[in-house]
C-alpha cells in the first residue's frame, strides 16, 4: 500500500471511530458484562513499571483498573474518544495524559516507558506488525507489554470460518482471522506467558521486549 492510499485508510478508520464513539460502550455492554470487564482486570494485574503506555485507550474503559503509584499515557486515532475517557478518567479520580496519536507512528522518544498494554487494539491497526514495533520502540530493554485481543482460533475448522467470515466483518469493523502472537513475537518481543481466556479466540499475551539491538 502507498503512502497516499495508507493516508486514505486511516483517515477512514478515524472517521469510524469518530462516529462511534457516543455508541461505543453501549456497543460493547453485553461482552463486557460477559467477560470484558473481568479480562480487563487481569490485564493489569501484577503490572510493574514507573511510566506505563496503554494503546488504544478507546473511551477508556481500563481507567478504573489502573493500578496506584504508576504514570499513565494513553494514547487514541479518535479525538472523540479521547474526550469520552478523559470523562472517565475524572469520574474514576485518576491520572492520565491523554495524546492523540496513531500507533504506527507514535510521538514519543525511544525506551521511553517501563510498560505498556492494549486490549482490542490490534485486530484493526491498519499494520499490526509496524505498531507493534512502535510498541517495542518506545519500550525500555527488558519492559514488558500485556495484550489482551482476539486472535485466529487454532482449531481447524474454526480458523477457516474466521477467514470466511473476515472480509464481510471487516467492512464494519476489526478483523477476525489475525494471528497477533504470531505478530508479537516478529516485532521482536519474546513471549512470557500466553494464556487462553475463551478456546484461543481470546487470549492475554505477557511479552518482554528483547534486549537486541535495535
Amino acid at each position: 500500500m502507498c503512502a497516499e492510499d495508507k493516508a486514505v485508510k486511516q483517515g477512514l478508520d478515524r472517521r469510524r471511530y469518530e462516529r462511534l464513539a457516543p455508541f461505543y460502550d453501549l456497543l460493547e455492554l453485553p461482552m463486557e458484562l460477559l467477560a470484558f470487564s473481568r479480562w480487563r482486570r487481569l490485564l493489569f494485574h501484577n503490572i510493574r513499571g514507573g511510566r506505563l503506555l496503554e494503546v488504544g485507550i478507546g473511551t477508556g474503559k481500563n481507567i478504573p483498573h489502573y493500578p496506584e503509584n504508576v504514570s499513565f499515557v494513553g494514547i487514541d486515532i479518535s479525538l472523540r474518544m479521547l474526550l469520552r475517557a478523559k470523562k472517565r478518567a475524572m469520574g474514576s479520580g485518576r491520572s492520565v495524559e491523554l495524546v492523540l496519536a496513531d500507533v504506527e507512528a507514535l510521538p514519543f522518544r525511544d525506551q521511553s516507558f517501563d510498560a505498556a498494554v492494549a486490549s482490542y487494539v490490534f485486530c484493526s491497526v491498519e499494520n499490526p506488525l509496524r505498531g507493534l514495533r512502535e510498541v517495542r520502540r518506545v519500550l525500555r530493554r527488558g519492559g514488558r507489554a500485556r495484550f489482551l485481543e482476539h486472535m485466529r482460533c487454532e482449531n481447524r475448522i474454526g480458523g477457516a470460518l474466521l477467514d470466511l467470515l473476515n472480509p464481510l466483518v471487516r467492512l464494519i469493523g476489526p478483523e477476525i482471522n489475525r494471528r497477533t502472537a504470531e505478530n508479537i513475537r516478529r516485532a521482536g518481543f519474546r513471549i512470557l506467558e500466553e494464556r487462553w481466556l475463551f478456546t484461543s479466540l481470546f487470549r492475554l499475551v505477557t511479552a518482554e521486549r528483547n534486549n537486541f539491538p535495535d
